[in-house]
This record gives structure tokens, C-alpha cells and sequence, in this order.
């Protein structure tokens, strides 16, 4: 459904993320407007008059405005933040991960329940459409039955441009619950539920520091998954779909901007050439997440699904960050 309405939103946090991606796409966002800022610096200075400038949240929720927050602030902000909100009757776009632990996630999502706010996650993926397009595929049977999802996502992150993420207490995590977790709801959008975990690595860490890189093993919606991430590495990412009739490959399926291919092989091709290829754009999947948000802000009913899907990937990095220790 689409909605004629206008959602007022704000930003929380104004870091590379937020002044690359989210700033871009909400401008591209039909039924949203930018109609406010947060951040101690003030380093909007450059925006438009008509766009309020404050330097805490306090600030901006003592304001009155309306409408919705993208919380784009680290990590160990992330449901502090949102509740603050939430109780101010303002409904959130959250960027991912949702909370550094399973607890806190909890609490975000049975605040917005009880106050029938919209409460949603920055899994942006889900609104890839090379992802839909896989998706796509697999559900008509293309492949046949899916037996393996392997995934890989390799970035470079210098520890001067996010120096919280380095910290344990602050990003709840490394590499894994960085950029681990789009690839488990990555896998878990392609064929769902339940989770079964088989098994963790992680490299070895600094004192009160974060792996920098890791894999898993899980199975979902019985199917055998395989995560790799590296934090330390040149951006490369990947992801392929094996089934008895075929294989589904999506290179620098993890990218939002340019365009990704999509490509169909045989389960025994004479050479690798694929029998089926499409190349989409995917530069609007952050403008799609918001817009889909601002949508189901539009609606009068409040659905909880991706809240809770977002929790259950924190807890699963939680699961799996445990299975490491033991």
C-alpha cells in the first residue's frame, strides 16, 4: 500500500552512515520529509533553514515534532534512544543491530506494542532487489529444493572512522554482529525459520576488543547456511543458493548502490555460463526500507514482524557469540 501522506522524519546521529546513505535516500522518498537533525557537533550547518538543528535527542523530543526518528547513532545508543522516543509517541526506523543484547531488543519491541507505535530495524537487504529477485527464483522452484545458502562479506572499517565499534561494551560485538547479522537475515528472508546453530569461529582478539573476523554454521528453515565476514578485508561480498536442480549467485550482493546481477546456473553445467541472468538497480534499497516504512506508519495497524525479527537475529549473534566461549 501506498500512502499520499508526508511522514515527518528525524535523524539521530549524523555519522558517515547517515550522511551517505540515509540523508540520500530519504530525499528520494516521495512520502517523506527531512524535518530534523540530532547531533552534539551541529554538522548539519549546511542544510536548508527548514530543517530544526538540535544537539541531543532531549532537544528534539522536548520540541514536540511529529512524525518518525531514524536512530542512526552507535550502537550502545540504539535502545536507549528508540525508548526515549517510543515514549514521546514517536515511532522509529532503527538502524541495525537493533540492541547490543537480546534483552534490551525485547524491551524495544513490547514498548512499541503497548503504545501501538511502528518499530522497525535497518535490515535494508530485505528491500534489495537483487535479494527479492533470488527470492523470487527460489520460491518458484528454480533451483529445485535448496540444500546450501553460503554467504560472504568482506569490508574494510579503519578503526578511526567508528572507534565505538572496537569496543565490546559498546557494539555489542565485532565483525559478526556487524555485518554477520545482515547475512543471517539475509538467509533467514530467503527461507525463513527456525534457526538451528551448528557451530562458530572467530579470530583470536585484543583485550576488551572485537573479532575482526568470523564464521557460522546454522541451518534455517532446514537448510545448511555458511556466514564468513571479515572487517579487515577490500569490500567483496557474495552469496549463492544450491539446490538439486540448480545454483542461485548474487556477487556484491550486500551493495546498495549501482547495479547487482543475478545469475542462474545448472546443478551440472558443461561450463559455467549461466542459463538465466538479470541484472537490477539496487540504488533505491534504502530509499524502498524508508519508504515501506513511512507506509506502514500510513496504515492503522501495527505489525510487529520485523521488530521481531530483528531481535531474534541479535539473539542468535548472542547464541552464537556463547557457543565461541563454551
Amino acid at each position: 500500500m501506498h500512502c499520499n501522506k508526508i511522514l515527518p522524519m528525524a535523524i539521530c546521529g549524523l555519522g558517515r552512515f547517515a550522511t551517505r546513505r540515509i540523508i540520500p535516500a530519504i530525499s528520494m522518498c516521495q512520502n517523506v520529509e527531512l524535518v530534523a537533525v540530532v547531533d552534539r557537533s551541529i554538522k548539519a550547518c549546511h542544510f536548508t533553514s527548514n530543517i530544526h538543528r538540535f544537539k541531543s535527542l532531549e532537544e528534539l523530543l522536548d520540541s514536540r515534532l511529529s512524525g518518525a526518528v531514524y536512530i542512526s547513532t552507535p550502537n550502545y545508543l540504539h535502545a536507549q534512544q528508540t525508548l526515549q522516543c517510543l515514549e514521546r509517541g514517536i515511532h522509529v526506523l532503527c538502524e541495525k543491530p537493533m540492541a547490543t543484547n537480546s534483552f534490551d531488543c525485547q524491551s524495544m519491541v513490547q514498548t512499541a506494542q503497548n503504545l501501538k507505535l511502528h518499530l522497525r530495524v535497518g535490515h535494508m537487504l530485505r528491500y534489495s532487489p537483487a535479494l527479492q529477485l533470488a527470492r523470487s527464483w527460489l520460491q518458484n522452484g528454480m533451483v529445485g529444493e535448496p540444500r546450501t545458502i553460503c554467504t560472504f562479506f568482506h569490508y574494510d572499517l579503519p578503526e578511526e572512522n567508528r572507534p565505538w565499534a572496537f569496543r565490546q561494551e559498546l557494539a555489542g560485538g565485532g565483525a559478526l554482529m556487524d555485518a554477520g547479522i545482515h547475512c543471517i537475515d539475509a538467509i533467514r528472508f530467503l527461507v525463513g525459520d527456525p534457526v538451528t546453530l551448528l557451530g562458530a569461529m572467530i579470530d583470536p582478539t585484543l583485550a576488551g576488543s572485537v573479532e575482526r573476523s568470523a564464521v557460522c554454521r546454522f541451518t534455517a528453515g532446514g537448510v545448511i547456511s555458511f556466514v564468513q565476514v571479515c572487517s579487515q578485508a577490500p569490500y567483496w561480498s557474495r552469496l549463492s543458493i544450491s539446490g538439486t536442480d540448480g545454483e542461485i549467485v548474487i556477487n556484491n550482493f550486500t551493495a546498495c548502490w549501482g547495479m547487482a546481477t543475478v545469475k542462474l546456473f545448472a546443478s551440472q553445467p558443461s561450463q559455467a555460463i549461466p542459463i538465466k541472468e538479470v541484472t537490477v538497480d539496487v540504488s533505491m534499497t534504502y530509499s524502498e526500507q524508508i519508504r515501506n516504512f513511512a507506509d506502514a506508519v500510513c496504515s492503522s495497524e501495527v505489525d510487529s514482524t520485523a521488530a521481531l525479527d530483528a531481535a531474534e537475529n541479535v539473539r542468535i549473534v548472542e547464541k552464537l557469540y556463547a557457543m565461541i566461549q563454551h
